[in-house]
């Protein structure tokens, strides 16, 4: 009975540190960021079969647009590498210009939304953060997505 509750401390107090140092991640090998710009960084949950899952990864920036056009960001990423540990992270560029359609609102309304540059899509990996460096005051935004687990086959 001693050692039994001997042991269950002792699975407990193992079961705590376990938890404690996967909940802390090192990012220092990643660059700090440059001059204007802010690093993000996403940090996935485990699931099962990650291999069917892939995120998309958006940066937009708040503007004033109509209401009926539709508009997207200039802007394009860049993947690069950390040296030495070969881990992945995006630098995301802009001029900050955004263009949209031309067509002719009726009622010319305004409003502030975020408009979007053309999205990245990258492999789910819950072991390793996704590390993303955008300009200040921009925003960060990701979709996760599930692929069909049944393959077709063609004939």
């Amino acid at each position: 009975m001693k050692m039994t509750r001997i042991f269950s401390i002792v699975a407990l107090i193992l079961t705590t540190l376990s938890f404690a140092q996967k909940s802390k991640i090192d990012y220092s090998m990643y660059p700090k960021a440059k001059s204007g710009y802010e690093q993000k960084v996403i940090t996935l949950k485990t699931l099962p079969n990650e291999d069917n899952y892939s995120v998309e990864l958006f940066v937009g920036k708040k503007t004033l647009v109509d209401t009926c056009n539709n508009f997207f960001l200039a802007g394009t990423f860049e993947e690069k590498t950390v040296d030495g540990w070969g881990y992945n992270f995006y630098q995301f560029e802009s001029n900050g210009n955004v263009a949209g359609s031309l067509m002719g609102c009726m009622n010319n309304k305004s409003i502030e939304k975020v408009v979007h540059a053309k999205s990245l899509q990258t492999r789910y990996n819950s072991k390793l953060p996704i590390v993303v460096y955008v300009p200040k005051g921009y925003v960060l935004e990701y979709r996760i997505w599930k692929a069909d687990e049944k393959l077709t086959t063609v004939k």
